[in-house]
């Protein structure tokens, strides 16, 4: 069958499992642009980085194309468990947990009609944008606790040896709690940075696919970006608490608190930039120590002298 074929056979079967799904996409959809869910707010885009993805390199991914019905019809049977799941266990789940079980049936049943239609080798060489519309499902909340914890804990450490540095009197209370002159500032879990943490770890994901061939630098460049999250994030924090002891402790309060984290998830992928240089630089003067020809000399003898041959 003729790839244009298989390509409007998996159209037809990916819209209609968002028709059928739509209340739940519909519904996911909300979910992701409410401001107050900043965990959710990368998935509106995910779709769209996967499809381009897949659009840039269609020439290698779609060079060998067939049909996959057993590995296929596996992962499709695992959607639609999942999809009956949603639609009953999951009701009587918290919203974001139900939505991650609803999306994660929408994710693999279009992963596994992929497989069907385009074979084990075109989804293998697909693999990274396929597996990057994980990040369409929403975090559930056993792991995106778990993740602001630690973040939560990571920032205040670094925040008070910033405002040490700064010069600025300041008394650690708790895990949690900063005593600075008259005013007391708690680290909350909306200030754990979880929207500019996972921005960031689609950055490094990103940017270690497109520029980046060996797994380990890619590894590397996303293990890096972890510290680089908590430094950026205890920057923020010591930032504002610098300015509302030396100008106005309404700056906790302002605009700049609430969406001031774009100059410093910014700031973030300056630090990591670097990083990625650093690997890009190392991973071409590898390459082109294993490109450049050896070439063996013999030494010079009476009888090939004539000749001109070494």
């Amino acid at each position: 069958m003729k790839i244009a074929s298989r390509n409007v056979l998996f159209t037809l079967f990916a819209l209609s499992v968002a028709v059928i799904q739509a209340g739940p996409l519909r519904t996911l959809f909300d979910y992701a642009l409410d401001r107050e869910n900043t965990h959710a707010s990368q998935i509106v885009l995910i779709p769209f980085i996967s499809a381009a993805l897949i659009y840039i390199n269609r020439k290698n991914i779609f060079r060998d194309v067939r049909y996959s019905a057993a590995l296929g019809g596996l992962v499709l049977i695992l959607g639609a468990g999942l999809l009956l799941a949603g639609n009953t266990v999951g009701a009587g789940l918290e919203e974001g947990d139900r939505l991650a079980l609803t999306t994660s049936s929408v994710v693999v049943l279009w992963l596994g009609a992929f497989l069907f239609f385009y074979g084990t080798t075109a989804f293998k060489t697909a693999i990274f944008p396929l597996l990057f519309m994980g990040f369409f499902i929403p975090i559930p909340s056993v792991i995106l606790n778990g993740v602001i914890t630690v973040l939560q804990r990571g920032s205040p450490e670094m925040s008070f040896v910033i405002l040490k540095l700064s010069g600025t009197p300041v008394l650690r209370e708790s895990a949690y709690l900063f005593r600075l002159p008259d005013l007391v500032i708690e680290v909350a879990p909306e200030c754990s940075g979880i929207r500019s943490g996972i921005s960031m770890l689609i950055s490094g994901l990103l940017a270690g696919h497109l520029f980046l061939r060996s797994t380990w630098r890619r590894g590397v460049l996303v293990a890096v970006a972890v510290p680089v999250l908590i430094l950026k994030n205890a920057l923020r924090i010591g930032t504002l608490a610098y300015l509302a002891v030396h100008v106005d402790q309404r700056i906790l309060t302002s605009q700049l608190h609430r969406e001031g984290g774009i100059p410093f998830f910014v700031l973030g992928l300056l630090l990591l930039y670097p990083v990625l240089a650093a690997l890009i630089k190392s991973e071409n003067k590898k390459t082109g120590a294993e490109a450049r020809p050896v070439v063996k000399l013999r030494p010079v003898t009476a009888q090939n002298a004539d000749s001109g041959h070494f």
